[in-house]
């Protein structure tokens, strides 16, 4: 596996359609982030995907969009729940909000790796998976992301009991 020089492919794909100014990325010294509590076989996880993905009903073949909760004039949550349980076949990437080139979208599990997860817990390599994950929807807006959604986020972990998350960003 190469490596990926992400931020500057994406800074030129941006010079390439025009913008002048380079995207600012959010920058903290210090993280949220901690050593495992306890090892991941006993530990319950939740996925967290950023990817612009859709539903398939089970009764019908056109994917449902998802809504936000609406929290002032412009401003919405944009965290919505998914079952665990939802199988990859039901998902599919509705957005062409990134470069398909290096990333062309056909496996959900590649961006919501449902499949992968129910594997490892099965085989015992997790405790046991969140009854739902989340998707976020991507905002370039550090203040949104981090005055609305990431507390959602954070609260529904919570609630779920979460000892792991695992962020799929897209």
């Amino acid at each position: 596996m190469t490596h990926v020089a992400y931020i500057e492919k994406t800074h030129a794909y941006y010079r390439r359609k025009g913008f002048g100014e380079v995207y600012r990325y959010a920058h903290h010294t210090e993280g949220p982030f901690q050593p495992l509590a306890k090892p991941l076989a006993e530990s319950r996880l939740m996925l967290i995907s950023s990817a612009g993905f859709a539903l398939i009903p089970e009764d019908g073949p056109a994917p449902q969009p998802f809504r936000g909760i609406n929290v002032g004039e412009k401003d919405q949550v944009e965290v919505f729940p998914i079952p665990s349980d939802t199988p990859a076949a039901r998902i599919r990437y509705v957005t062409g909000a990134h470069n398909r080139a290096e990333s062309p979208m056909d496996d959900p599990d590649a961006f919501f790796p449902v499949t992968r997860l129910a594997e490892l817990r099965a085989a015992g390599r997790v405790g046991a998976l969140a009854r739902e994950f989340l998707r976020i929807r991507p905002c370039y807006s550090q203040r949104k992301t981090r005055e609305l959604d990431a507390p959602e986020v954070l609260r529904r972990c919570r609630a779920e009991g979460v000892d792991v998350a695992l962020l799929a960003p897209i």
